[in-house]
């Protein structure tokens, strides 16, 4: 039984996916977003904190929001990659803390994200997710709650950006390419030049990742390799929705690949639905 007096309890408790590209906090029933870069500096590169002061200026208005009468701090857990180091992890519980948590938590990205994509972690059979995010591309198999193997490569979709906007041309800037990304992939039209070029970029930085999952698959134990094979792989995160991905993977891998139903969300949601469980077991700090 948990004590009502104990301070964890009746604090607000909040699930916070700081990305490289967008912070998603998670409070309530409430989600609210906020880029990850204030004007031109960026708070994160390959989906870790690198400027703690940029971080702050980030996290302080969203926990405010998430207090209890603009009073209470919240207790806050967040994610992180699955092969972040130490002070990786260390510069985004101060900064978190600094933004005014009362507390917080780190746990890995794609345990979070495979929960938010609606698989049951709890199974003992082995279940494999890929996120795939803005700087980092994140991959673990699960099984009866815990990570049993897991992987990460520091490439997402703002290396595939970058490989557009240099391989069309500097005129083109993020925006557009991010533009084309979205809307072309890896889709190949004989009569739009720009199409090709579009997917050639995106292949090359593709094909690095599903390199290193075919790898990370192949040197699996035999009976969770079979276990991965049987269920298949969820992708989540906001690459998992560019054009061509889901099949490119698919096919380079050799094992069948579904999108989870929303996955930009699926981090800051599965966090969301693992607070009950950090209160429940007291393991805020």
């Amino acid at each position: 039984m948990i004590p009502l007096l104990k301070p964890t309890y009746w604090r607000p408790h909040v699930a916070l996916d700081v990305g490289t590209a967008t912070t998603r906090i998670a409070a309530g029933s409430r989600l609210m977003e906020q880029p990850s870069m204030i004007g031109r500096k960026r708070a994160l590169s390959g989906g870790v904190v690198v400027d703690g002061e940029t971080a702050w200026h980030i996290l302080k208005p969203l926990l405010d929001r998430a207090r209890v009468c603009g009073i209470v701090k919240p207790c806050v857990l967040a994610c992180a990659p699955s092969d972040a180091r130490y002070e990786e992890r260390q510069l985004l519980v101060d900064s978190i803390m600094r933004s005014g948590a009362a507390s917080a938590a780190v746990i890995p990205e794609p345990l979070a994200a495979a929960i938010g994509a609606g698989i049951d972690v709890s199974s003992p059979y082995a279940r494999m997710v890929v996120d795939i995010g803005e700087g980092v591309t994140d991959c673990a198999i699960i099984s009866s709650s815990e990570i049993r193997a897991c992987c990460a490569v520091r490439i997402g979709c703002a290396r595939m950006r970058s490989a557009i906007v240099k391989n069309i041309g500097g005129e083109y800037g993020d925006d557009l390419a991010d533009d084309l990304m979205r809307r072309c992939g890896l889709a190949r039209s004989p009569e739009d030049a720009g199409s090709v070029a579009v997917a050639a970029s995106i292949e090359v930085v593709l094909e690095e990742i599903a390199a290193k999952l075919s790898l990370f698959v192949r040197d699996l134990p035999a009976e969770m390799g079979c276990d991965v094979i049987d269920s298949g792989i969820c992708l989540t995160g906001g690459g998992a929705l560019i054009p061509g991905v889901r099949r490119y993977l698919e096919e380079r891998i050799g094992i069948s690949i579904c999108v989870a139903d929303n996955p930009r969300h699926s981090v800051v949601e599965g966090a969301r639905a693992i607070l009950p469980v950090m209160l429940m077991l007291n393991r805020w700090h």
